[in-house]
């Protein structure tokens, strides 16, 4: 899997205007991404290439089947596709791309989420959201003016992804204690160390250091390296994105703005500890406990995790984010269902625990 990741230098991204030279370039973008859009519309048809724009007028994009068949409508006598944007963007071009079977790529315009490098495109078909299989883009450009100077809530939501590694990697293992499930040691290497790297550069980070930025970036782009090496999302995807999934659903069918992905992720990360402390603290009999136990206390404490969020400017209960006690309820028990994949929720569901530990959860996090 070769991805060209790029940071931008004086000169700018040098080995991708290299292989773009002369190509017909699909360049997507909205409303938000559209300055930073005509910078590198401008340097790409100074390399020889005809740009064809797909510009959406929507300030909150959702990757709808109509979205999407605008994109692949303009982009049939393209050579490439390049997203300037984030999450939505970058799944909407991949999917296009894959269906035009041409390569694609992102000029990220902020460090908010990690699918990136992903071979997953998060979609909405009939206000349910599917994950497509997808090719995965040839070039990561990165422009540290760009994503350091990102709206600080989206650093914040980017943060909160990498944060929720604790818990899908901790499902992860769990799975294999409890299931036999087994486990990729180098995608899952691989993603715990740019965490750790990511978590270490922390302080940075509260002060929007080029550096701590950087760190973050790689850890957001390393979880879509780690999920193409097992082939699936494991990786980065766990208990805290289910909970994430099933309130967004729940959004699009109410039509109303859904919050940022990572900051979902964020607090249903501190929902997902709480519950394997549950576990542990009450010494909840199951196959494999004692296995499981040592794995909440390799976890940072639940209050450590949670500073830090706050610190970042992330929200730490779903109220804040405008979603409904009733909703949050269903999702403590059905999020489950949302992937067929053991979490901790699952495991919650199969002791007959939902019921018990409902109130507590939605004492600390509604």
């Amino acid at each position: 899997m070769e991805i060209n990741i790029e940071y931008r230098h004086i000169s700018g991204f040098e080995k991708f205007y290299k292989n773009t030279s002369g190509k017909t370039v699909a360049l997507m973008y909205d409303v938000n991404t559209k300055p930073y859009a005509l910078r590198i519309k401008e340097e790409l048809t100074n390399h020889g290439c005809k740009i064809l724009d797909v510009e959406y007028a929507n300030e909150e994009l959702i990757p709808s089947e109509d979205k999407c068949e605008y994109a692949y409508s303009i982009a049939q006598t393209a050579d490439y596709v390049l997203a300037v944007g984030s999450g939505t963007l970058n799944d909407m071009a991949k999917s296009v791309a894959t269906r035009h079977n041409i390569p694609s790529g992102v000029l990220a315009t902020a460090p908010s989420m990690d699918g990136y490098c992903s071979k997953g495109s998060a979609l909405m078909r009939s206000g349910f959201k599917v994950t497509d299989e997808v090719n995965t883009p040839s070039d990561i450009l990165i422009d540290l003016a760009i994503v350091c100077n990102a709206p600080k809530l989206m650093i914040a939501s980017g943060f909160g992804d990498i944060i929720g590694k604790y818990t899908c990697l901790t499902d992860w293992k769990m799975a294999q204690a409890v299931k036999g499930e087994s486990v990729n040691e180098e995608a899952f290497a691989l993603m715990e160390k740019a965490r750790t790297a990511c978590v270490d550069a922390f302080d940075g980070l509260t002060r929007y250091e080029d550096d701590a930025v950087a760190k973050l970036m790689d850890a957001l782009i390393t979880a879509g390296i780690s999920m193409a090496i097992c082939g699936n999302s494991r990786p980065a995807s766990g208990s805290e994105h289910h909970q994430s999934h099933f309130l967004e659903m729940d959004f699009v069918r109410r039509g109303e703005k859904i919050p940022m992905h990572g900051l979902k992720v964020a607090i249903g990360t501190l929902v997902s500890m709480e519950l394997y402390h549950y576990l542990k603290d009450n010494r909840i009999a199951f196959q494999g406990a004692e296995k499981v136990y040592d794995l909440v206390d390799e976890m940072p404490s639940i209050e450590k995790v949670k500073t830090m969020l706050e610190k970042m400017g992330c929200p730490v209960r779903f109220s804040e984010l405008g979603v409904r006690k009733e909703t949050m309820e269903e999702m403590l028990e059905k999020a489950y269902t949302v992937r067929d994949r053991y979490t901790v929720l699952t495991l919650i569901h199969e002791l007959g625990l939902t019921e018990q530990t409902k109130p507590i959860i939605m004492n600390k996090y509604f």
